[in-house]
């Protein structure tokens, strides 16, 4: 049951962390926090890594209390759908079989409230610094900085008014994460948070669906 939580609570920081908080300034960021606190569905694709090529993409998906997670490394494609307090584990080219999970804890959380309070901290906790412009490889970015107060910087580059990339440096560890992000909406198909149908292959793969949570929520 935690480890599941701790699924949604994934969903609810990546997009916590695609919305700081800007203060008193008027920021693209601060535009899409507030498109985030008056939403009802959206879906954020991403990669992480070093470099965009090659990256394996994550999207975080939520319509109304429902939620599901697609991870796709180029060759595998796996979907996890949260919906009923019940996860359900599907490939998305074989949506004829399923394995499903119950009793995972989830049937009266509110997503929503979760992501509202994430946003709520992370609001707390991050002040913004400058915007610029800059280039990498080739493409001119709108550039607006935050930090934590402490040793973390954070730098959202923009295309238009479209988050690109996220770049988290901490100046103490020395540690560099790059987010990529292909894509945000505010428009999410129905079908993403389809319960699948088909032969239900719980009995046989269980054990195999709770090892992939697990480990997608450590």
């Amino acid at each position: 049951m935690k480890k599941t939580l701790s699924l949604i609570l994934s969903i609810v920081f990546v997009l916590s962390a695609a919305t700081v908080f800007a203060g008193a300034a008027t920021t693209k960021t601060d535009a899409l926090l507030s498109k985030l606190s008056s939403a009802n569905e959206v879906s954020v694709k991403i990669r992480t890594g070093s470099t965009y090529a090659g990256a394996s993409s994550a999207t975080y998906i939520i319509k109304g209390n429902n939620a599901a997670y697609d991870y796709n490394t180029g060759f595998f494609n796996v979907r996890v759908v949260l919906t009923g307090g019940s996860a359900y584990a599907y490939l998305p080219v074989l949506p004829f079989f399923y394995v499903k999970v119950d009793n995972t804890g989830l049937a009266n959380v509110d997503v929503w409230a979760l992501v509202k309070s994430a946003v709520g901290i992370t609001k707390g906790v991050t002040h913004f610094e400058t915007s610029y412009e800059e280039e990498l490889d080739g493409t001119r970015y709108y550039v607006e900085q935050f930090n934590d107060g402490a040793t973390v910087k954070l730098k959202f580059y923009y295309l238009g008014d479209t988050l690109k990339i996220l770049n988290v440096y901490d100046s103490q560890t020395k540690n560099v994460q790059n987010t990529y992000f292909d894509e945000i909406s505010f428009s999410v198909s129905d079908s993403m948070v389809a319960v699948p149908g088909g032969l239900d292959l719980t009995p046989f793969l269980k054990n195999l669906l709770l090892a992939f949570i697990a480990g997608q929520a450590a």
